[in-house]
């Protein structure tokens, strides 16, 4: 039921086939146990479902699997039984039908957990982002987003909604200046940023945190603090000079976020590869 292109390059791959593949590789080499790690943390709802569907075929068929997760709705769908870490101790066990949302969610963090958010209506201000009859082509040519408007207002969250492959991630792309426009016009307030660099864009206010943080998010082989730094890394007070590195300075910074974001475990030189999906 694993349905991969054989002749496909990897790369060329989405998220969601990638894990395929790597699955494949685990039970080509003969594994009975795999344990997958936030293998949902980047796939789409429909990514999630047919990768479900694959576990289910695979315990049907005697594989035993270790999914780690901290998705709760994730775990009552497709666990038999479930264990709660917290800072490193085993809290609770239990089987998936004797539990809900509710306990597993206070065994997680330790106190009562609220679901219902009294959330209040948006008030938002003046336009930040304009997106005027964008067009965006993918790396074969083909026109991937067609002549597409919107925009967001200050303190407004807007969604986008859509299954990977129709256009989002080239879509960002574009407005983030990692792509190419076709055609079409990007304002942030009322600088026209199209086809503009990464560099810039950033330095004019935009923020962009990529689907895939292994590809375009972090450099693994690189510590927490250089992770942290990346993008104003030539900015005082990291630089002295205006070329020397000043690690007290990258130190103190990592030292501020971490604590201010709660990044597990609590070490500016560990390297960034060997954090938990949730603290990349």
């Amino acid at each position: 039921g694993l349905k991969i292109d054989p002749r496909a390059k990897i790369a060329d791959l989405s998220v969601g086939l990638q894990q395929r593949v790597e699955i494949l590789k685990a039970l080509y080499r003969g594994a009975e146990i795999l344990i997958l790690d936030e293998p949902t943390a980047v796939l789409t709802p429909q990514e999630v479902e047919d990768l479900f569907g694959v576990l289910r075929t695979l315990k049907a068929n005697g594989t035993s699997i270790v999914f780690i997760t901290h998705k709760i709705k994730e775990v009552l769908a497709v666990s038999d039984r479930v264990s709660v870490l917290r800072r490193g101790k085993k809290v609770g066990n239990k089987a998936t039908f004797e539990t809900d949302e509710q306990d597993l969610a206070e065994m997680m963090v330790g106190r009562v957990v609220l679901f219902n958010v009294d959330k209040r209506p948006a008030r938002p201000g003046p336009e930040v982002l304009r997106v005027d009859r964008l067009s965006v082509k993918d790396q074969f040519g083909h026109v991937k987003v067609d002549h597409v408007n919107f925009s967001v207002r200050r303190g407004e969250v807007l969604g986008i909604a859509g299954v990977e492959g129709n256009g989002q991630s080239e879509l960002v792309e574009a407005i983030a200046g990692l792509r190419k426009a076709a055609s079409g016009k990007i304002f942030l307030g009322d600088q026209d940023i199209t086809d503009s660099s990464p560099l810039k864009i950033r330095e004019a206010g935009f923020g962009y945190v990529p689907e895939d943080r292994h590809r375009r998010g972090l450099i693994l082989d690189y510590s927490v603090a250089d992770n942290l730094i990346l993008g104003i890394h030539g900015r005082k007070p990291f630089v002295k000079r205006g070329m020397v590195r000043d690690d007290h300075a990258i130190s103190e910074n990592a030292e501020h976020v971490i604590e201010q974001y709660d990044i597990r475990p609590p070490v500016p030189n560990q390297l960034a590869r060997s954090l938990s999906g949730g603290n990349q």
